[in-house]
């Protein structure tokens, strides 16, 4: 793809140190070439060879490279038609040398040219070239090391004008051609805007024509999103009332200055294209939901932050989660920094986004241009999920209190099989049963293995319904307050005729299963911590509903006791 020349390089020098950072152009193409014997001249591009990278279709970049005064022609062992690949280029004792490949071909020459082109970012969505001219001057007179490359529009020349600030020069502001050595230098930055370079007109003059390429090596777009800056956000009005800038960035609406923002009390503002408030300050919007179906036009259009609209570029904030283990991961958006790997989150699911609990797998950052979903499609993570901490907490407060207890936590005791329990208390946390999310009454059996026991656990309970005259069964869940939460994952238990898991808690090993005992197995799935729960019921096996706890000093993953116990 030919683009305007960054550059010309014309000093050995310079092409030697140029050469070494462009890795001597190995795995290049030299795409034309072509040599005038009687004028002694030769010409030559040298061409990136996208294909070796990937096979997409991103465009080549290529340089030129222009030779008067050529002697000492010299070709050995070379195809005869081009492109040919070129495995380094090299300058040796006044001699320019090409590798190729197959076979080689050198020569000297009096002068030489090499037009080293400007980069531009094909893949971006959103390519911003125009920034107002007061906001690139605070950055000047700021006195930071800047330096930006642009364009007239109109301008048909091959090469650019550069502007920039170099705190070493007595004279730091300087201004030149990529095409001319001669720089024009000044003492202050409102000289460098305002002497008259540009055909008679000063760059103040001439800025509405003004097409910006680069700002520091970057695209405006990045360099507005994450480059180096004065300030942060600064918003200003225009002299048009129906035009403000954030960033240097024109956009429709204007500052609300009697419209205090709640969080930081800066003044808000109004973006017409989107007729919503924002604060550039907090980078939100005002209004969290569309609130009926007209305004719902506008509030879909928005981007997911108002920064968007002056950083186009930014790295947002992302998760994968997970709706069950080893589920499918989806991804969300992520704005709360307080949100990490492990966490778990409500979202939304569905057409009728449904909130739903999520196990975050994975916290990452992406451009906004290169968004890992579209981000027009995407879907916001609501909040950080409590869980059912506080209402486990108040249900087994309850059943203490008024409920029987099996006190099973200070000494090694069996069970009274006739007893109906509310609540088992071990050494590890209490456990009882649910049915469509209410207490029921539970028996239970505790067991202790011998202590030289292959498979030596602590203790292992079962638990069943004291009661399994089910009138309205929609499901059967054994509750707990150990906080799985915070627990490791360790494995499944990979029992035949049960499902369950075992973690880490602290220095315990504790395993939970539930017996599978129909021909589907479709009775019991696990919750997104891995809990096994019943979801169908069979008559016909009503007595042999019941889960299994067991537990023991945590040893190794590879532990298989309280397996065996389950």
């Amino acid at each position: 793809m030919w683009t305007k020349r960054k550059r010309y390089i014309r000093e050995k020098v310079q092409l030697i140190d140029y050469l070494k950072t462009a890795g001597f152009f190995h795995d290049y193409i030299i795409g034309a070439f072509s040599y005038d014997s009687a004028s002694n001249t030769i010409f030559l591009t040298i061409e990136e060879d996208c294909l070796a990278v990937d096979n997409t279709n991103s465009e080549a970049l290529v340089w030129d490279l222009r030779f008067e005064g050529v002697s000492h022609f010299t070709m050995k062992d070379m195809d005869g038609l081009s492109p040919w690949w070129l495995y380094e280029h090299l300058l040796e004792d006044d001699t320019f040398k090409f590798q190729l490949v197959n076979g080689y071909f050198s020569f000297k020459a009096a002068t030489f040219s090499l037009g080293v082109p400007h980069e531009v970012n094909v893949q971006s969505d959103t390519k911003m070239s125009k920034l107002d001219s007061y906001y690139l001057f605070q950055e000047f007179r700021k006195g930071e090391g800047i330096e930006v490359a642009f364009d007239f529009e109109g301008n048909y020349d091959d090469f650019f004008y550069y502007i920039g600030y170099d705190k070493e020069k007595e004279k730091p502001y300087w201004a030149r051609r990529s095409d001319k050595q001669e720089v024009n230098a000044f003492t202050c930055a409102d000289a460098l805007f305002e002497t008259k370079l540009y055909d008679g007109k000063s760059l103040k003059e001439r800025w509405s024509d003004v097409t910006i390429y680069s700002v520091n090596g970057l695209s405006l777009s990045d360099w507005l999103s994450y480059g180096k800056h004065f300030v942060e956000t600064y918003v200003y009005d225009s002299q048009d009332e129906a035009i403000f800038y954030i960033n240097g960035v024109a956009l429709a609406g204007s500052i609300e200055q009697d419209r205090a923002c709640p969080s930081c009390g800066l003044d808000q503002c109004y973006l017409e294209d989107y007729d919503d408030y924002c604060c550039p300050y907090c980078n939100r919007w005002m209004t969290d939901e569309k609130w009926d179906s007209d305004e719902g036009y506008y509030f879909e259009r928005r981007p997911l932050e108002p920064g968007l609209l002056w950083k186009p570029h930014k790295r947002l904030r992302f998760c994968q989660v997970q709706y069950s283990l080893d589920g499918n991961p989806y991804t969300y958006y992520c704005p709360d920094k307080a949100i990490v790997d492990g966490d778990y989150v409500i979202v939304p699911v569905g057409k009728a986004n449904t909130e739903k609990e999520a196990h975050v797998i994975r916290v990452f950052e992406s451009p906004a241009h290169k968004p890992p979903y579209p981000l027009d499609k995407i879907k916001t993570v609501i909040r950080k999920s409590q869980g059912d901490s506080k209402e486990l907490i108040e249900s087994l407060q309850t059943l203490l209190a008024s409920g029987v207890v099996c006190d099973l936590s200070q000494k090694k005791n069996h069970t009274v099989a006739d007893v109906p329990y509310d609540v088992l208390k071990t050494p590890i946390g209490h456990f009882w049963l649910a049915l469509n999310d209410e207490p029921v009454k539970m028996k239970t059996k505790a067991s202790y293995p011998d202590k030289d026991a292959k498979y030596f656990v602590e203790a292992s309970y079962s638990i069943k319904p004291y009661s399994v005259d089910f009138e309205d069964f929609q499901h059967l869940k054994i509750c707990t307050d150990i906080d799985l939460r915070k627990a490791r994952l360790i494995d499944n238990l990979h029992g035949q005729y049960e499902l369950g898991y075992n973690w880490q808690v602290g220095d315990k090993d504790i395993g939970i299963a539930a017996y599978l005992f129909s021909g589907a197995e479709d009775e019991v799935i696990e919750n997104l911590l891995g809990v096994p729960y019943y979801v169908r019921w069979y008559e016909e096996y009503k007595e042999s509903y019941g889960f299994t706890v067991a537990w023991k000093h945590y040893v190794s993953d590879d532990d298989l006791s309280v397996c065996f116990n389950i």
